[in-house]
């Protein structure tokens, strides 16, 4: 009884820290279908989640933030595992490089996207310096990089915002490589090539995959640094979301719910992407 009751605790604990997304999760639930929430009729029905799912406007906003998501989650794995793999060693030089890697880490999304905004605006920082060096002639002339269609702006701020959190974690996993794994392949007569091909790069892949997945489902829910910096058309899911949720008709409330919904439903498939790797890398 008493070895139950301690194998009952952590699942105890799970769900105390779960039970507020739990009952979010109810409550949206019941709000998309019209039972609970503003506007609510008391009873079940679909018509809202129908509407919702069957509007071009939707999946606009779904196509362009997983492109956005998915792009700066990928520029920011790249540069990270990049940086570790440089700047993995404990050598003094390295740490330097190691610390201003992770400088941006406690710097607001909010602010990052402000920075953003100043700098790659048509009238920002860098359209006035390739006016004052000639290479523009007049400041409007730069190339639109924010409310922009491709998002550059957007994916390049999210995409600097997240390279700190995942360099942490590529640090943390070279320092925690199998040093058996290393030392079998050298005594086989791997040279450092293969070292890198066959030993440190899996491990580091599999050791950033769920930060990299925490990365991507933040991103595709950011509504700070999509606001300030992402078009109005498309518009991304977040935007779109809390522009439902703010309507004066409460009749369009429940539209919000059903794109919270979809984007929580999006970030659980990227999750369960990655247990399926998980699962295959284990076997």
């Amino acid at each position: 009884m008493q070895r139950a009751a301690l194998a009952l605790r952590p699942m105890l604990l799970a769900l105390v820290v779960a039970s507020p997304v739990l009952i979010g999760v109810l409550y949206a639930a019941l709000a998309s279908v019209g039972v609970a929430g503003a506007g609510a009729s008391g009873h079940v029905a679909l018509d809202r989640v129908v509407d919702v799912l069957s509007t071009r406007s939707t999946w606009r906003a779904i196509g362009w933030s997983l492109y956005v998501s998915a792009s700066a989650t990928l520029l920011a794995t790249l540069v990270a595992a990049a940086v570790a793999m440089r700047f993995g060693t404990i050598r003094r030089t390295d740490r330097a490089a190691r610390v201003l890697a992770t400088f941006p880490l406690p710097v607001p999304h909010l602010v990052a996207a402000a920075t953003a905004l100043m700098l790659f605006a048509q009238s920002g920082l860098l359209a006035r310096v390739l006016f004052a060096v000639g290479l523009i002639d007049v400041p409007a002339d730069m190339p639109a990089l924010v409310y922009d269609r491709a998002g550059v702006g957007l994916i390049l701020a999210l995409t600097w915002k997240e390279i700190p959190f995942l360099a942490v974690v590529a640090f943390a996993v070279r320092h925690s490589e199998h040093d058996a794994l290393s030392e079998a392949a050298r005594t086989l007569g791997a040279q450092p090539a293969q070292l890198r091909r066959l030993i440190t790069w899996p491990l580091l892949w599999r050791g950033m995959a769920p930060a990299v997945i925490a990365v991507f489902a933040f991103a595709l829910g950011s509504y700070e640094t999509a606001v300030l910096l992402a078009p109005v058309d498309p518009a991304p899911l977040a935007v779109l979301t809390m522009e439902r949720f703010a309507d004066p008709s409460l009749a369009r409330r429940g539209d919000a719910y059903v794109l919270a919904l979809v984007g929580l439903a999006l970030a659980a498939v990227a999750v369960a992407a990655h247990e399926w790797a998980r699962a295959r890398w284990s076997a």
